[in-house]
């Protein structure tokens, strides 16, 4: 996370800077294959946050499944669906790893709204570097 909050924070100053100082042609070609350096750079970070969170869904459905099925067993009569879903919902256990699921998916969605971004960036530069 301190690496994403690092790159996020030199990309937002890297167009900071484009705004309040503008850019020549020469520059907007440095900053166009730094903006597709920096797109590589989240690209792998995307892999490995979006393997995490992957990892922690099938975690989480194992979990959810474990506690169900020692619900069920538990006695002879079933309990019912609305009751399974009571239990389940409030097992703390299943809402640890649940919430770290919540946060790998976000940092993985940020992670590519940063890719989006620059990827607009270095549309944006690469066509000031060819003078358009």
């Amino acid at each position: 996370m301190t690496k994403l909050i690092k790159l996020k924070s030199e990309i937002e100053k890297k167009i900071q800077d484009t705004y309040e100082s503008g850019v020549g042609m020469q520059d907007a070609e440095r900053l166009s294959a730094e903006f597709l350096h920096f797109m590589m750079t989240l690209s792998t970070m995307l892999s490995v946050t979006s393997l995490d969170a992957r990892m922690k869904k099938s975690g989480v459905k194992a979990i959810r499944s474990a506690v169900y099925l020692e619900e069920v067993s538990k006695s002879e009569k079933k309990p019912t669906e609305a009751m399974l879903t009571a239990i389940l919902d409030t097992n703390d256990i299943i809402s640890g790893e649940q919430k770290l699921l919540d946060s790998a998916e976000v940092e993985t969605e940020e992670l590519k709204r940063l890719y989006d971004i620059c990827n607009n960036c270095h549309i944006y530069y690469r066509n000031i570097g060819k003078g358009m």
